[in-house]
């Protein structure tokens, strides 16, 4: 593999988690699911996505400005989409809502993550397999990975490094909560 075919492989596999996260949060919006559910779905989220959303601005959005013709532009934007995304998280956890209002904000997040992540992966993921060097779309990947790797306590119920988007999700789906959440993603 020259480097670009799997690139970004891990981003690729934490959207998927996300997704899940966000299909499970759209059947509480449309069926009126009780708030504690709703509330243990935007943990998991909120657990998943900020580390999501630091690596691609600590290594993901940097390439960018360096690789593509565009790419500031990109960068930009998608940094300016994460700002939104995290005040959209902080909205829908909000304790003052009502559960009305709760679902209403946790639609407008699905619809913005949804939105982000398709964008990467229709326009920034390809441009970057296209116009950046095989090595910088390596040397990136591996940072990204790097950056997540498991604390010191080892994975999560004895998953293998690289499972922490899957351990989120589980995590969300079950409502488990591991001591101190230090070692849960």
């Amino acid at each position: 593999m020259n480097g670009a075919e799997g690139f970004p492989s891990r981003l690729c596999a934490e959207h998927r988690a996300i997704e899940a996260l966000l299909r499970q949060l759209d059947r509480i919006t449309t069926r009126r699911g009780t708030d504690g559910e709703a509330l243990r779905l935007l943990d998991a989220l909120r657990r998943l996505l900020e580390p999501h959303l630091a690596a691609e601005e600590d290594h993901l959005y940097p390439l960018a400005r360096r690789a593509l013709p565009n790419g500031e532009a990109l960068a930009d934007a998608a940094v300016h989409t994460h700002a939104a995304i995290r005040r959209l998280l902080d909205r829908a956890d909000d304790g003052r809502l009502t559960p009305t209002e709760r679902r209403h904000a946790m639609s407008v997040l699905v619809v913005v993550v949804r939105s982000h992540l398709r964008g990467e992966e229709e326009q920034l993921f390809p441009a970057l397999r296209v116009g950046g060097a095989p090595e910088d779309l390596r040397r990136c990947e591996r940072r990204m990975r790097e950056a997540r790797a498991p604390r010191a306590g080892g994975p999560v119920w004895g998953l293998p490094p690289g499972a922490g988007a899957i351990a989120a999700l589980r995590d969300g789906v079950s409502g488990h909560r591991t001591s101190g959440d230090r070692h849960s993603p």
